[in-house]
């Protein structure tokens, strides 16, 4: 099997009155999946889009630094959940299967300190929540409950549930060579 990113262009909508976090994130991952496989003609193509849940608000990426400032204040002490949206489609016959990971996560109290040396690494750009668990942000969190992968941004178990729904054994079908 080989892997090549290809990166989608679209905009992600906004969130429908009513629609449930989980098939908010399958449905910006269905667009973007969708939007790539449009460029392919054979291929499995995988959309995935992550978002964190606090309560019944969706923390996207923050703006800048200040926005920042006010997720990580607002997930200070409490839990939170991350999902993972999951889009596969089969360029050869168009057929589309997709999925959700959900996870949760809890912050321990953060001083304005700690909060303020976070933002000092940058790593608060272009993340959901203002935060990369796998990154500084690893020292900030004293709990999780669920797949790491999947609040990393990529719900492995979802995925491989896909892929066998599809007939692709990840085991059987990666090829590693030492």
């Amino acid at each position: 099997m080989e892997f090549r990113a290809d990166p989608s262009g679209i905009h992600e909508p906004a969130r429908r009155p009513h629609e449930t976090p989980s098939r908010y994130a399958i449905r910006i991952a269905c667009l973007k999946a969708v939007e790539a496989a449009g460029r392919h003609s054979s291929g499995i193509v995988i959309g995935v889009d992550t978002i964190v849940v606090l309560g019944n608000a969706i923390l996207g990426k923050p703006e800048g630094r200040a926005d920042a400032r006010s997720m990580l204040q607002s997930l200070s002490g409490r839990w939170h959940e991350v999902v993972s949206g999951i889009c596969l489609i089969d360029c050869s016959d168009g057929r589309k299967r997709s999925s959700f990971g959900r996870s949760r996560v809890h912050f321990r109290r953060l001083s304005p300190e700690e909060i303020q040396w976070y933002l000092g690494t940058g790593e608060y750009r272009d993340k959901a929540g203002a935060y990369g668990v796998q990154g500084y942000a690893s020292l900030l969190i004293d709990c999780i409950e669920g797949c790491y992968f999947n609040i990393v941004g990529f719900p492995l178990a979802a995925f491989e549930r896909l892929c066998r729904r599809s007939g692709i054994n990840l085991i059987r079908d990666l090829r590693i060579t030492i």
